[in-house]
């Protein structure tokens, strides 16, 4: 394998393993938080939080991976940095006015005019974007992986904190709740902050290339930016954020429909609250299915590089089968446990069954996204936005349809709905590249799935009057030894029913 390849390989495996990182912090810190403030506070965040997200997967993801093409593309691009700096913050500054103007607008639109503040703090982010989006991708243009890595975690360890941080003082001083919407918008504006910081510091030695020749060449039309920093730019974040658009809609419409249905805004809040427990958990079971996959990310990517279509095509059907082996378990885990894992993590048992429907888009939401990887990886990125915008679609109209009669258990079915779309739309793409099917031993997988239900549950049941305790932190480790007995159990009874071959188990140590 060339040095180039090397350094490809590396760096997906460097951005893949700082993404889990960050995505481990962004699911664990939302416990805490809900703790501390509360379902009506977290239900704040909560609305906020789209927001800052779908803007921080642009800093990540959407831009600096355009960038990085581009110049990659067109290496004379690299001295029309400072070019590309006033196009960006053009649009940035648009999109402030605008959004800013909108923000009144918006919290109608979400059933509640209190929420003003804290998304136009939120929007406030807009002017960091540009700069560590244009860092981040001369960085990965040349092959320096692993800043854009640190940058990421700097960014979410003290957007964390400040977050944290913020609740426990607005609690304290018994301020207003909303405001923990505007500490949202700080903690992100301060990991954005920190962030760029580190680049500024690594950069301090570097001068600037300065655009000598455009000043006295070729007129420079600044419409050629359009499309790779705007349109493919958002292309590529979307791909990385499916169940914060889903989030998104649920943000813009349950309140609303709440109160439609006979709810008072403080019900309507704590409803919303309750609902937005899952996120965390759904999050944390979506990492925890694609953890083993990330072995497969070199292999998968140096195919990729190679055209190496054989080679691609055994690599997605082991990412897929791997990934719905994890899916499932975390799935079935979370719907046995869910009960315990609700009192254990959020104090009181509240919204169980909605929890229970919501997290079986666990498993829906893993495919998607293993899926789509696939597909990117195969050049279908803009169709795989299509599927994306019709699981959207899908999400508002039966929230739309659901929730006025089933309440919390609707919304939660019509995520569910939406994610299942998602993934059959990108199998159905999948088919074009991948003719023999991405194939998975289902039944022994349910033998795997019950035999580990069986276990989890029996031990529950004959241990839970003995040892599951009323003091918080021994409740907690009784949960995680039963998580542990259930991911032994399940994994046991995969080796043993042949459902992860000899050459599967073969090829992820290698590659890992």
């Amino acid at each position: 394998m060339s040095q180039t390849d090397k350094e490809i390989v590396r760096g997906a495996i460097i951005l893949t393993y700082a993404g889990l990182l960050s995505k481990v912090l962004s699911a664990f810190y939302r416990i805490p938080l809900q703790n501390i403030t509360g379902d009506v506070g977290f239900y704040i965040y909560q609305q906020i939080y789209p927001f800052i997200g779908m803007m921080t997967m642009l800093m990540l993801y959407g831009l600096p991976q355009s960038i990085a093409a581009l110049l990659i593309d067109q290496p004379s691009f690299k001295r029309k940095k400072k070019k590309m700096r006033y196009f960006l913050y053009s649009v940035a500054l648009m999109l402030f006015i605008c959004l800013f103007a909108l923000a009144p607008t918006f919290s109608r639109w979400m059933g509640d005019h209190s929420l003003v503040t804290g998304l136009r703090v939120s929007f406030l982010l807009l002017f960091i974007l540009p700069e560590l989006a244009l860092e981040r991708g001369f960085d990965q243009a040349e092959g320096r992986i692993d800043r854009t890595a640190i940058s990421q975690v700097l960014e979410q360890l003290f957007r964390v904190s400040v977050i944290i941080v913020g609740a426990v003082i607005i609690m304290r001083q018994q301020q207003s709740l909303y405001n923990v919407g505007i500490v949202a918008g700080l903690g992100a504006l301060v990991g954005g902050g920190v962030a760029l910081s580190y680049f500024y510091i690594r950069n301090k030695k570097q001068a600037e290339q300065t655009d000598l020749n455009n000043l006295s060449t070729a007129p420079f039309s600044y419409s050629i930016l359009v499309k790779p920093l705007l349109l493919y730019s958002v292309m590529i974040a979307m791909n990385h954020m499916v169940l914060l658009l889903l989030q998104w809609v649920d943000a813009f419409t349950l309140v609303g429909l709440l109160k439609e249905s006979g709810s008072s805004l403080n019900d309507a809040q704590i409803l919303k609250g309750v609902l937005d427990r899952a996120q965390p958990l759904s999050q944390l079971g979506i990492v925890a299915s694609s953890s083993i996959t990330l072995a497969l990310v070199p292999g998968l990517t140096k195919a990729t590089k190679r055209q190496d279509h054989k080679q691609m095509a055994q690599l997605a059907g082991t990412a897929y089968r791997f990934g719905l082996y994890l899916s499932s378990a975390a799935m079935v885990g979370l719907v046995l446990l869910m009960q315990k894992v609700n009192l254990v993590l959020f104090k009181d048992t509240a919204g169980t069954i909605s929890l229970q429907i919501f997290v079986i888009s666990v498993l829906f939401t893993s495919l998607a996204i293993i899926t789509s990887t696939i597909l990117q990886a195969y050049g279908e990125g803009r169709r795989v936005v299509i599927g994306i915008i019709t699981g959207l679609g899908v999400k508002y109209l039966t929230n739309h349809l659901l929730v006025p009669s089933f309440f919390l258990p609707g919304a939660a079915v019509s995520t569910v709905l939406a994610t299942v779309v998602i993934f059959y739309f990108n199998r159905l793409l999948l088919k074009k590249h991948v003719p023999q099917g991405l194939g998975a031993p289902i039944v022994k997988l349910m033998i795997a799935l019950v035999g580990m239900a069986i276990v989890v549950f029996g031990m529950d049941v004959l241990l839970s009057p003995w040892f599951f305790s009323d003091q918080r932190m021994l409740q907690f480790i009784y949960l995680l030894s039963l998580i542990t007995l259930g991911i032994i159990t399940f994994g046991t009874l995969l080796v043993k029913t042949g459902a992860i071959s000899k050459e599967e188990q073969s090829l992820l140590l290698k590659e890992k």
